[in-house]
């Protein structure tokens, strides 16, 4: 090898050692970036190209790439686990806030505006000609409805308001997507532009703790993402996500794909969309229909007895509270009675309009009975149960129990619909005092106090949704405490396991600046010997050179 060889390999040496150095500069200088994953230079000898018996040097060092130092295993974990903490930060948060609407640690809470709507009628029933008593029954019965309302708004609120984070995490989503396309497009063009490739990764993080996604690099270098089987970025660009609620008010996710809107609900399985839409319409509206079927329960019920009895006036057939069921009866010379609509399931009941039709059979069965959901126009699957004597009989199907009195004729139909928002009407349907039925019969009066007695005995009773109407509360309460306490306790797990697996992803991708600053002294040493083997080089050329002069 000669002079020019010489200097030939100082040239790669210094060019090599001035791309390391470059490197470990920007290394340091992103040390705090986040989403910055290190950079290392990777070196490979120069061959000689000679053939030959002896040994021969090579021609130097030449820099064959810069690569990041980049864990895909520990980064896919930790997008999981990520999105994972994203769904239970944003599911906590809102439990949280359904906890607080059923806190019962002061005296106005729903569970002492229920005891002491029973204890008023037992007040009653210990003075049933006190004015006083019966003005009070009024208003706590009023005012328990009005506890009642509130709840229902407060999670009817939450409802609306997770509606609107979700239209913001929608746009959100869009921005992401369309950036990821972007950098797509730039990082084909330029497969060396880390920087970018680090950018695309930190969308890509970000968009997985909005919803989670699958994400697949092709040959070409692009991220191909998809939410299920829906793709959110192709290799033709971006499609457009978007969010709107339907005839039932449930909110429905779409991918927006050549015109048309693909429905993603059932593919959406992390991160915060999924928690709001688990929260909004399914956790949410549970709570929402405890409340109705309460509602509907109490009002049914205590309206019944009510009716049955007699007032100080002397009158009867009076409703206590404000009727929400919607009934209708069509008959032809027949004689059943829709007596009562109640709620049997909270979470089975979908508030539509039902149509129960007789058809005359002896003896009576489930057969001669058709139920038809006139909302859907399905026919529904029902349960008859006849009473001793065979003049009572109810009907339960999809979480509703009709109860029909009397004897049955051909072709009677009763239609019946809860009200969906029921809990929000619950009230008293009189002011005037002497309606309040607190006697048996108008020949007892005004001392009688039976039915006053008997409804006072209803809050031991299982007629709310099969329990009694405090132990149904309690059971509302006490879910809403639970479900925030697991919540807590998935917060905590996740974010543990993000911390690890971050430090873990830290140990191989993040910059150690110790670490950097022995590689920077190593490279100036490289860099120095270079220029001096450099140096030595041109000095025996130019005294070569010399001699041959």
């Amino acid at each position: 090898m000669g002079m020019l060889g010489i200097l030939n390999i100082g040239t790669t040496a210094l060019l090599a050692s001035q791309s390391a150095l470059n490197t470990t500069s920007n290394n340091i200088a992103n040390a705090s970036t986040p989403g910055y994953t290190r950079q290392q230079v990777e070196l490979s000898s120069v061959a000689s190209g000679l053939n030959s018996a002896t040994g021969s040097s090579g021609n130097g060092v030449t820099v064959s790439d810069i690569t990041r130092l980049y864990d895909s295993f520990t980064t896919l974990q930790l997008r999981t686990e990520k999105s994972n903490s994203s769904y239970w930060n944003t599911y906590s948060g809102v439990s949280s806030s359904i906890e607080s609407i059923f806190n019962e640690t002061s005296s106005s809470g729903i569970a002492s505006a229920i005891s002491n709507f029973f204890n008023d009628w037992q007040a009653v029933a210990q003075n049933p000609q006190g004015s006083v008593e019966r003005t009070q029954l009024i208003s706590d019965a009023n005012y328990l409805g009005s506890r009642i309302g509130s709840a229902y708004n407060s999670l009817n609120d939450q409802r609306t308001q997770l509606y609107k984070s979700s239209q913001d995490l929608v746009t959100q989503v869009n921005s992401i997507t369309k950036q990821i396309a972007d950098l797509n497009d730039k990082i084909v063009q330029s497969p060396g532009a880390l920087d970018l490739q680090d950018q695309r990764d930190s969308l890509v993080e970000s968009l997985n703790q909005i919803a989670a996604v699958n994400t697949v690099q092709d040959s070409s270098g692009r991220y191909n993402i998809f939410l299920g089987g829906t793709a959110l970025v192709s290799s033709s660009g971006s499609n457009n996500m978007s969010v709107a609620l339907d005839t039932k008010n449930n909110m429905q996710l779409s991918i927006n794909m050549d015109g048309t809107a693909t429905n993603i609900n059932s593919q959406i399985s992390g991160g915060q969309l999924k928690a709001n839409l688990d929260m909004r319409d399914t956790v949410i509206p549970g709570y929402m229909n405890s409340l109705n079927a309460f509602a509907i329960d109490l009002s049914d019920k205590v309206n019944s007895m009510n009716s049955q009895g007699v007032g100080l006036d002397g009158s009867t057939g009076n409703n206590f509270f404000n009727s929400l069921a919607a009934t209708n009866h069509t008959v032809n010379n027949g004689t059943g009675t829709l007596s009562s609509v109640n709620i049997t399931s909270p979470s089975s009941s979908n508030y539509d309009q039902y149509q129960v039709a007789y058809t005359a059979g002896s003896p009576e069965a489930s057969t001669d009975y058709v139920v038809t959901d006139l909302t859907t126009g399905a026919t529904v699957p029902n349960t008859l149960t006849i009473a001793a004597g065979g003049q009572s009989r109810t009907i339960e199907f999809n979480g509703m129990k009709m109860t029909i009195d009397g004897p049955m004729t051909s072709n009677e139909t009763f239609t019946a619909q809860a009200d969906p928002q029921a809990a929000t009407k619950l009230a008293v349907s009189f002011t005037d005092v002497s309606k309040i039925a607190a006697a048996q019969t108008a020949a007892d009066l005004p001392g009688d106090n039976t039915n006053a007695q008997a409804i006072a005995g209803l809050v031991n009773q299982n007629f709310v949704a099969n329990t009694d109407p405090v132990s149904f509360y309690s059971n509302i309460v006490s879910t809403a405490g639970a479900d925030s306490q697991s919540a807590t306790t998935y917060v905590s797990f996740e974010t543990s396991m993000v911390n690890q697996l971050e430090s873990q992803r830290q140990s191989t991708s993040g910059v150690n600046l110790d670490e950097e600053a022995v590689n920077m002294v190593q490279y100036q040493k490289s860099y120095e010997a270079a220029a001096k083997m450099i140096s030595v080089a041109s000095d025996l050329l130019e005294t070569l050179m010399g001699i041959i002069q």
